[in-house]
């Protein structure tokens, strides 16, 4: 019996290991076949969830030439004010950039657009609206007014036509206002895009 379970595991683990190369070897090629488009089509889900995906346009012939991220200004009910930033590969370091980096990265660029996504742009009220709650739950003890998202980006220009050197900034960025939320207590969140 226990020379069975040990086979059922083993081909267990190897239809796994098999099912992810295969997933991930046909989203790498940047021309589909039929059968890799309904591939994709059917387990994108799952790419996206375990963080598998990497499109092809990341890396060549055109690679996205945006440049962006998200801080947040809090406003509390004493009226004073802070920033917290979204997590951002530039900032990161180690292991931290190296594991979650794009990630962070590929969310903020991607699905944390203007007039898009509001579903996701609640989340991440929410997210930060607890995360700030903890840490003033331990210091002043302020209470969050409400939270405004301010998105800035810039497009990196061909490197043909404007050359900038690896450590330099690509340039100014645009900044502006996506998002506002408002707590309303601790069950409820109301949300209002600007829009």
């Amino acid at each position: 019996m226990g020379r069975y379970w040990e086979r059922v595991k083993l081909t267990a683990i190897s239809i796994f290991v098999a099912f992810n190369l295969m997933i991930i070897l046909t989203a790498a090629f940047p021309d589909r076949s039929e059968l890799g488009r309904l591939i994709l089509r059917t387990f994108g889900d799952y790419l996206d969830f375990t963080g598998l995906e990497q499109p092809w346009s990341m890396f060549a012939p055109n690679p996205m030439s945006l440049n962006s991220y998200v801080e947040v200004e809090i406003h509390f009910k004493n009226g004073s004010k802070e920033k917290w930033s979204l997590p951002r590969p530039t900032q990161m370091n180690g292991a931290d950039k190296v594991i979650g980096g794009d990630r962070y990265r590929k969310f903020t660029q991607e699905y944390l657009m203007p007039d898009k996504n509001e579903d996701i742009w609640f989340d991440v009220a929410r997210y930060v609206t607890r995360h700030v709650n903890k840490i003033e739950a331990g210091g002043q003890r302020r209470e969050i007014e409400k939270l405004q998202f301010y998105r800035y980006y810039n497009y990196v220009e061909d490197p043909r036509k404007q050359f900038v050197r690896h450590g330099d900034k690509s340039g100014d960025y645009t900044k502006e206002s996506v998002f506002y939320f408002y707590p309303a207590n601790k069950e409820k969140y109301e949300v209002s895009n600007n829009n």
